[in-house]
């Protein structure tokens, strides 16, 4: 796999593969055009990218010629990056996007593909597949029932032993995840806390890379520490940071010089947990106030990328110890009609986890059905911090 952040590749790696004469393998492979019209080519593109996200992900490259020994066999090693010639990209790209969706069960999260221009005889298209958590992954194309994975030698097809423990690796996966999370959660109630925090009302937001839960490197603390020191913490603090290491990794407070009321936690794997404690107002749980904290997920999101944790990952909200409490949009005033709004009846509100699996991802969208959720455990439709295109937009402005 090419070892850059995949919207920022060149034709400078492209060309490097080449120069460094960087062989087929694992993570890894060429081919000179794109695929055809047949139902052989299309087992064949299928093939390969079930097979990198069934072992370790990597990227497919179209438009570079490999060498190929005197009878005209390849030979896995780039002999040239010319490009495709006069194919229309978009075109192609959503033709091969078509075949990924409908011929591949369960569905790749993550995959993408662009074209990297500047190449002699036209573009050069990239695939990069992510290491899937969701595998195995079956070629189903024309009712047929394979499944790849990889080696250094390239892909080949599972036996069923193979298929079955790859099925119970991506349960495992899983499994870590959430234990991983009901850990922390438990540790946030006994008060087991980079800072001790009020009782009250607390908002807890987990991002979970699965590449944390899979075997891959760990965070290196020491290259995390400075782009962390701009990391907002959850609450709205006026004051925050700089990073403190601790034995989990590195965490960094907030609050407002004269109470500290939240923290940021960064974990060696590159999972993420915020957690505020200023989310509520009397006996209120406020809207604009725990909303807006969670739209810095996305600033979460990009830290975790510019560390080196990969998509896709897991993002996971819970509310804590609000049992009794009510949700308010905002803190009320004397104009408000107010209505009965029913307590909270739990201590623990862990609303399911959603997946993030690429960069082009609305956060906030995405985190909707989780937020809505939160509102209805006490008698309300849903959030009414979006408009009508599902877009966040806040409370500056909400009537009732």
């Amino acid at each position: 796999m090419i070892q850059r952040e995949f919207d920022s590749t060149t034709k400078a790696d492209i060309d490097g593969l080449v120069s460094d004469s960087v062989q087929e393998g694992r993570t890894i492979e060429y081919k000179e055009k794109l695929p055809g019209g047949t139902d052989e080519d299309t087992r064949e593109f299928l093939a390969d990218i079930s097979s990198f996200a069934n072992s370790a992900g990597g990227d497919l490259i179209y438009g570079v010629r490999e060498k190929r020994d005197a009878a005209g066999k390849p030979l896995g090693i780039p002999e040239s990056a010319d490009g495709l010639g006069n194919v229309n990209v978009d075109v192609e790209l959503n033709r091969l996007e078509s075949k990924i969706r409908d011929g591949i069960a369960p569905r790749i999260p993550g995959v993408r593909a662009r074209r990297i221009d500047g190449f002699s005889q036209g573009p050069v298209i990239l695939w990069r597949v992510p290491k899937s958590w969701a595998g195995p992954h079956m070629v189903t194309f024309k009712n047929s029932s394979r499944f790849f994975s990889r080696t250094s030698a390239g892909k080949y097809q599972l036996d069923v032993h193979e298929i079955r423990a790859s099925f119970l690796a991506s349960e495992s996966i899983t499994d870590k995840i959430r234990a991983f999370r009901a850990d922390r959660l438990s540790k946030i109630l006994t008060g087991e806390t980079p800072i001790q925090l009020d009782s009250g009302p607390k908002l807890v937001l987990h991002l979970l890379p699965i590449s944390a839960f899979s075997g891959s490197p760990i965070v290196d603390l020491k290259t995390a520490a400075a782009p962390m020191h701009r990391l907002k913490p959850m609450g709205q603090p006026t004051q925050f940071g700089p990073p403190q290491y601790n034995f989990d990794g590195l965490s960094s407070a907030g609050g407002n010089g004269v109470s500290t009321f939240s923290y940021i936690q960064l974990f060696r794997n590159g999972a993420i947990e915020s957690v505020s404690a200023r989310i509520a107002g009397g006996k209120l749980v406020l809207g604009n106030r725990f909303e807006a904290d969670l739209m810095l997920a996305n600033a979460y999101v990009n830290f975790q990328k510019e560390i080196g944790a990969d998509m896709p990952l897991f993002l996971a909200i819970s509310i804590l110890t609000a049992k009794g409490f009510s949700f308010y949009p905002r803190e009320p005033s004397g104009f408000d009609s107010w209505v009965h709004i029913s307590p909270i009846q739990q201590d623990l509100l862990p609303v399911p986890e959603v997946m993030i699996e690429d960069d082009n991802t609305d956060i906030g969208m995405l985190m909707r059905p989780a937020i809505d959720a939160l509102w209805q455990s006490s008698g309300w439709p849903g959030s009414q911090g979006y408009d009508q295109n599902g877009k966040w937009v806040g409370y500056l402005h909400w009537n009732r």
